[in-house]
């Protein structure tokens, strides 16, 4: 059982198998002539503007940190887009990646985490191979073998028993 994450957009990371070197990458890794991020200056190149070039260029410098091995896709959940929000009296962190608006209570654990960390993805699919065109996809991926930095919040989509942590009333 997974948890579906509503983040966005979409990001690749990892090792590019022919070259050896880190890149970054949106759906478009798997175009004819795939479009790799390996350095800011082509994802000015390609003509990223605003929040996505933002988002690619945070992504390219922080995951390039985490030791990724082979490719890992994942949602991008927020980057410099959370907000704080006060909802029935309890402050909020709050962040709307695609349709769903996460809120995170600020004096949490995650919530902790939240305000240190320049961005968050949830990573969901593993790929391998020995070049970018004969990339294989393996559901899941496996986070704990990665690196650590306060500035990434990463989660995989494998769902968590949160009996005694999280509940709902039946409004909710």
């Amino acid at each position: 059982m997974t948890v579906k994450w509503d983040g966005a957009p979409a990001i690749f990371a990892g090792i590019d198998p022919e070259d050896g070197k880190f890149f970054v990458a949106k759906k478009s890794v798997f175009n004819a002539t795939p479009k790799l991020y390996k350095t800011a200056k082509e994802i000015d190149d390609d003509g990223l503007s605003g929040a996505l070039n933002s988002k690619f260029k945070v992504a390219l410098a922080e995951f390039s940190k985490l030791g990724i091995k082979g490719v890992l896709q994942g949602d991008l959940m927020w980057t410099d887009d959370v907000e704080t929000d006060t909802i029935d009296g309890v402050r909020y962190y709050t962040f709307q990646p695609n349709t769903i608006l996460y809120a995170v209570d600020e004096d949490s654990t995650l919530g902790k985490e939240i305000s240190s960390a320049k961005l968050g993805i949830v990573f969901h699919t593993t790929y391998t191979g020995d070049s970018i065109e004969n990339l294989s996809a393996s559901f899941g991926a496996n986070t704990s073998k990665l690196g650590h930095s306060k500035d990434v919040w990463i989660d995989d989509a494998s769902y968590k028993d949160v009996s005694g942590k999280g509940s709902m009333t039946a409004t909710e």
